[in-house]
């Protein structure tokens, strides 16, 4: 990995892979969902969308298209709390029109007040859908309590509200607050040479503004208390999502619990043993933990029948209760730990997956190598996974939210 910083504050860096047919470019911008006015969020999100819809040179999101997918490549965007992240992949001889197209609507995007009209209803109905799923419906619930006491009860996906009353100015306002120079990091991976990745960066964001980057204010973790959200939406199931506030990226806790949610979930599938395989009291149960630069959360995501629903709380409640007594044995902790590593390899076999990984981690601060990473996870112990299970998993103070008929 090559790493330089512009003149004008971008940050290039470049992972070169000898021989490789394809090649990626992602640019990372830090400032999501978490940094905005509360009256206007979704506001990142909906600034996403407008970076696609037209520029002087390319005047329509077909246009900006166009030169990436008649290539056979492919060119895409999202929006995290904590950043917004473009990326495009295609053969590695044409990795120059990456950079013009990016580059291009990174500096260029008109924001055309028609566009933004029409666009609107696109993130409208983007949030909509999440309605008419009950499943994203209760993790969307559960994000928003779960992080109640923390700037990230703003999720990415943005609000109904506020996105219907967003104007083109607070999007122009959130544009020049975070699209400056400083606060880019530009990762590109494939047969390419770090010196000439520089060069073309620097020639095709030679406009872009040039300003004291923004700052960045870590935020205390959430304490957990007891909240439960019961919502009627007349599904067939019980969606149910229990969980706490844990650590973040900032906090070496966050090996412990990776390990402990691949021993819980699809690792060592302890859950699905218990409450689907035993008890039948689910169809379907996943974990997750999701991390922030300064917070995170452990989450349990079930399917029930709606008469069973409280039968499956309290017997999940039952397997953290063992988890916080009693030690995972050794076969657990192995095979948790093999999942992670296969996993995290898997996740990053791509050029545009490696791409995304260091411009994200290289801007949030927290880019760390694989093999460190993954020494890491192999040093976590039996008794580091009982030790988070105790600090952050109080099976009395959790989040709870249940979506059913």
């Amino acid at each position: 990995m090559y790493q330089t910083r512009l003149p004008n504050g971008i940050t290039v860096v470049t992972r070169e892979r000898p021989g490789a047919d394809v090649a990626a470019l992602a640019i990372y911008v830090r400032g999501g969902s978490r940094d905005e006015d509360p009256a206007t969020v979704g506001a990142a999100h909906f600034m996403e969308h407008m970076f696609f819809q037209g520029t002087p040179r390319r005047p329509s999101s077909i246009a900006i298209d166009a030169p990436i997918t008649e290539r056979g490549g492919w060119l895409n965007a999202t929006t995290s709390w904590e950043g917004i992240d473009f990326f495009a992949t295609l053969p590695n001889a044409d990795f120059p029109v990456a950079v013009d197209v990016l580059s291009d609507i990174l500096v260029n995007s008109l924001f055309d007040t028609a566009a933004v009209d029409k666009e609107r209803r696109v993130v409208m109905e983007e949030l909509n859908r999440i309605l008419n799923d009950p499943l994203a419906f209760a993790i969307e619930t559960f994000a928003k309590t779960v992080f109640a006491d923390h700037p990230a009860r703003q999720l990415p996906a943005g609000d109904r509200e506020t996105v219907r009353s967003v104007s083109r100015d607070v999007l122009l306002q959130f544009r020049e607050r975070f699209f400056r120079a400083s606060n880019l990091v530009v990762a590109a991976v494939g047969d390419l040479q770090h010196d000439e990745v520089v060069a073309q960066i620097a020639t095709a964001f030679a406009a872009m503004p040039d300003e004291t980057p923004p700052t960045f204010a870590r935020a205390e973790p959430p304490r957990p208390v007891h909240r439960e959200r019961r919502l009627s939406t007349g599904a067939q199931q019980a969606q149910i999502v229990l969980g706490w506030p844990t650590a973040g990226l900032d906090s070496p806790d966050r090996y412990a619990l990776t390990v402990l949610n691949a021993a819980m979930g699809s690792g060592g599938q302890r859950l699905a043993g218990e409450l689907r395989d035993r008890l039948g009291l689910v169809s379907r149960v996943d974990t997750g933990y999701w991390e922030l630069t300064d917070v995170g959360t452990w989450l349990i995501a079930a399917a029930s029948d709606p008469a069973r629903a409280d039968e499956a709380i309290a017997a999940t409640l039952t397997e953290v209760r063992r988890l916080r007594d009693e030690p995972l044995a050794a076969d657990e902790l192995a095979e948790a730990k093999a999942y992670v590593r296969g996993s995290t390899r898997r996740g990053l076999e791509r050029a545009v997956d490696q791409a995304r990984d260091l411009a994200a981690g290289i801007a949030l601060g927290y880019y760390q190598p694989l093999d460190q990473y993954l020494a890491r996870i192999d040093a976590v112990t039996a008794d580091d996974i009982q030790r988070v299970a105790r600090l952050y998993l109080d099976p009395d103070n959790y989040t709870l939210v249940v979506v059913g008929p």
